[in-house]
């Protein structure tokens, strides 16, 4: 059986159930309408939590909403999928393109890599306005509880849930919409199909949906370049997996210093790496990361596409199995 035909395992029931919904620009607003219903649900569930359970630590209420606001999108692309799924020949939100690198080194060297974007923007970073007092605030209070909340909800939760959103729906979508290619003939002849936006166009608006839902310019900023990345991974390997390990190491390192260096005022008022270190460890740090994320691309950029659209497996509709 040839890998573009291959049958997809249910090893994740979030990934497989999905594979027959392939949105496209109208598509993608409509998840957007979903997903602010449910931070709009989200919200009055935390407050609920909050005034039923006064004195509480937020980051309790926080861990209850974040999966209801994914909640309405979740349950609309799911029946969309399903109510495609008989007919329509899907994509599947998660394959195994690693090249003759094979997935634990490639895992191991894209772990590094994100932490080396993290350090290769920092310089931009500074250019960006600081978080408002309530946000920063707001992120405090989170960060103040227990390591194993956090841990849950930002390291586990918060990849899962927004990697199977903005790269297992919205770029897996947009690489394989089918889409019109040219104008209605004066013959009454019906334009052409193509399939999918131009993967570089494809990326960039799956980055900044991943930005825009982060709610804020500072970590919108950082979402972005992120996206970037993470959207070039899946663009390459097709794998969701891979980008949930990157996005959970991204996040954990940040809770992980948070929580080490809690209370130290020249670590948590620096904006830099620079300011709490000598210069020239600065440039040899900086200099590593920039070879690190070099390196990382360079090996994604010789796995062998099976498609100008990428390395994403179609999956057949139920009817053909």
């Amino acid at each position: 059986m040839s890998p573009s035909k291959r049958k997809v395992g249910r090893d994740f029931d979030l990934f497989s159930v999905c594979a027959w919904y392939v949105p496209g620009i109208a598509g993608l607003f409509a998840i957007l309408g979903w997903f602010l219903v449910g931070m709009v649900l989200g919200s009055l569930v935390m407050m609920a939590f909050l005034a039923a359970f006064p004195g509480v630590q937020l980051c309790y209420a926080s861990l209850l909403m974040y999966p209801v606001q994914f909640l309405p999108v979740l349950l609309y692309v799911r029946l969309k999928s399903l109510r495609n799924s008989y007919f329509d020949k899907g994509w599947a939100l998660d394959s195994k393109h690693f090249g003759t690198y094979g997935g634990g080194t490639l895992a191991l060297v894209l772990a590094f890599a994100t932490l080396a974007l993290s350090v290769v923007m920092e310089p931009l970073m500074t250019l960006v306005p600081d978080l408002s007092e309530s946000m920063m605030q707001t992120l405090e209070a989170i960060l103040e509880g227990p390591l194993w909340v956090n841990i849950l909800c930002m390291c586990i939760l918060a990849p899962v849930l927004e990697e199977w959103l903005c790269r297992g729906v919205i770029l897996r979508g947009l690489l394989n919409c089918e889409r019109m290619q040219g104008c209605k003939g004066t013959d009454g002849s019906t334009p052409a199909r193509a399939r999918g936006l131009a993967p570089a166009l494809a990326i960039t608006i799956s980055a900044v949906f991943f930005a825009a839902i982060h709610g804020n310019l500072v970590q919108g900023v950082a979402a972005f370049l992120m996206g970037c990345l993470f959207g070039y991974v899946y663009y390459r390997t097709g794998s969701l997996k891979l980008t949930m390990l990157m996005h959970c190491v991204n996040n954990t390192f940040s809770v992980v210093t948070s929580k080490i260096f809690e209370g130290n005022e020249a670590f948590n008022s620096s904006q830099t790496l620079l300011e709490i270190m000598p210069t020239g460890w600065y440039i040899v740090l900086y200099a590593v990361s920039l070879c690190i994320l070099a390196y990382a691309c360079t090996m994604l950029s010789r796995i062998r596409l099976e498609s100008p659209q990428g390395n994403i497996d179609s999956v057949p509709a139920t009817s053909d199995r």
